[in-house]
């Protein structure tokens, strides 16, 4: 494992042929957002619940991450999404470190067009863990999706709007695949490449656990192949209501 995430040169292109090769033939939309933040075309459905709690475990700074959420179905095609995080050094104190609000709308039903389009707007407070500084962004996103033969793939398009530090806005994508479904299994890779704040190109490998209708485990790990290469491993449950 640790062999394959360090091969740098070779993943990154693997994964971009993977999208392209899947890209001929076409099914369902899935429903959950992947495990590193790339957002899907389906919405929850009008006063649907779903709540989320992710830790992660990081290099740098070593530590965990804790993140809650809720997302609620405002209408059939537009959703709401509240989430914060919180960063707790080995042996300290968690300390504030990301909030979100998210809407997100999707334009029709799936398999309506060629790509199942949504957009999204995000407004974002990010601490650093390691100076204290806050900033604040806006995160306008454009959602692509289309299935093909029970294969996910999603491609999200966003600008970070960096509010007290304009300059340092910057266009930022994501991309991910997600396999059919195994029994109660899934597995799927992300691809996030993000410099407004930091220079991050993650690779997110992550297998997903259906334990009931709607209620997943998740658990990946990302490496970073830009900026601190810094890693992470993320485990998150996710229930709906």
């Amino acid at each position: 494992m640790t062999a394959w995430l360090r091969s740098d040169r070779g993943l990154v292109p693997g994964v971009i042929a993977l999208l392209l090769w899947l890209a001929p033939v076409a099914l369902f939309a899935h429903k959950d957002d992947y495990l590193g933040d790339t957002f899907v075309f389906v919405t929850l459905a009008r006063r649907e619940l779903e709540l989320e709690y992710w830790i992660d475990r990081r290099e740098g700074p070593v530590g965990a991450r804790h993140t809650l959420g809720a997302e609620y179905g405002l209408t059939e095609h537009l959703m709401a999404d509240l989430s914060a995080r919180w960063f707790q050094r080995s042996g300290g104190p968690l300390t504030f470190e990301q909030g979100f609000l998210e809407l997100r709308y999707r334009f029709g039903e799936e398999g309506r067009y060629f790509l199942d389009p949504a957009a999204s707007i995000e407004y974002e407070i990010r601490r650093s863990p390691a100076d204290g500084s806050k900033h604040r962004l806006l995160e306008p996103r454009i959602v692509l999706s289309r299935d093909f033969h029970d294969w996910n793939v999603t491609v999200n398009l966003f600008y970070s709007y960096v509010t007290d530090q304009p300059r340092r806005s910057a266009f930022e994508a994501a991309a991910g695949v997600r396999s059919p479904r195994l029994g109660r299994w899934n597995a799927g890779v992300e691809l996030r490449r993000e410099t407004a704040l930091d220079n991050e190109t993650f690779v997110i490998p992550q297998i997903w656990y259906r334990f009931g209708p709607d209620s997943y485990l998740k658990a990946g790990i990302g490496k970073n192949f830009a900026g601190e290469k810094d890693t992470f491993a993320r485990v998150a449950i996710e229930i709906e209501f």
